[in-house]
């Protein structure tokens, strides 16, 4: 891998790993067309492990206060009680993404045998969102609550999204505001959500890494370092987005991409 093609990667990472496009499905089409067989495992967890960073900086404050009501558990005031039950939430929505988790991670290799697969799942991805929308403006009172119902609900769809082409952020978000969560809390709960979920995959794929002697090269730290930078700049943007009620115009985007990349290989094939 050579500097612009990590730094392409990079910016693709930080970009597609959080505005609800689906990071997995985009990789898959760009390293179809790149023709880049190789494993990039090294590459894969830096880059994801950059964009985690970036999730990090964003929600310091929330996870600051949500470490805080844990370590002082008798503090009974309205904030604390707030980031209990979020951490709560997150907790409890993180075992059916594990369960669905340690599933995938056994058979992930039949997902990526061909484009036509994650693009299809980009399609399915836009009509998520634009159902995830349609839902919520029809709820006259949107809560300011996690229910456990909602976290196991929102939990089990990120487990879902492990499929390339499903947005982990478009599902999940889109799942809360169907539920009837405000858009605030639908936005910092699933990313919340994804810290535990990255964290898990990291750790799984830098067993690989572990038995293998894979090199750490420059064009690969610079991508890294991108992908950190572009996430923090994708956050912000998807938070501008959520409060415009403008989530849908990712579903056109999801089904143009999708739809264009298998045309494209109906057509090649036709040839």
């Amino acid at each position: 891998m050579d500097i612009l093609q990590a730094t392409l990667l990079g910016i693709l990472q930080g970009v597609t790993e959080f505005l609800p496009i689906s990071s997995s499905g985009h990789l898959a089409i760009v390293q179809h067309y790149w023709g880049i067989k190789k494993s990039q495992i090294l590459f894969d967890v830096l880059v994801h492990a950059g964009t985690l960073g970036s999730v990090f900086v964003f929600f310091r404050k929330d996870i600051f206060l949500m470490l805080v009501s844990l370590v002082k558990p008798g503090k009974k005031d309205e904030e604390s009680i707030k980031y209990r039950q979020l951490t709560l939430s997150v907790l409890v929505g993180t075992i059916p993404t594990c369960l669905i988790g340690l599933v995938f991670y056994r058979i992930k290799e039949v997902f990526f045998l061909n484009v036509f697969f994650p693009s299809s799942m980009l399609i399915l991805t836009g009509i998520f969102l634009l159902i995830g929308e349609k839902i919520y403006l029809k709820n006259p009172s949107p809560r300011e609550k996690i229910k456990l119902s909602d976290a196991l609900f929102v939990g089990f769809m990120q487990g879902i999204a492990l499929i390339p082409g499903i947005s982990r952020s478009g599902i999940t978000i889109s799942s809360a505001l169907s539920r009837g969560v405000k858009r605030e809390l639908s936005f910092l709960y699933s990313f919340l959500l994804f810290i535990p979920a990255a964290a898990g995959a990291s750790i799984l794929e830098g067993r690989e890494i572990a038995l293998k002697p894979y090199k750490l090269s420059f064009p690969i730290l610079f991508g890294t370092l991108i992908a950190f930078l572009v996430g923090l700049l994708s956050l912000f943007a998807l938070k501008k987005v959520l409060q415009r009620k403008k989530l849908t115009l990712f579903s056109f985007y999801c089904w143009i991409v999708g739809g264009g990349t298998i045309l494209l290989e109906i057509i090649k094939m036709m040839k």
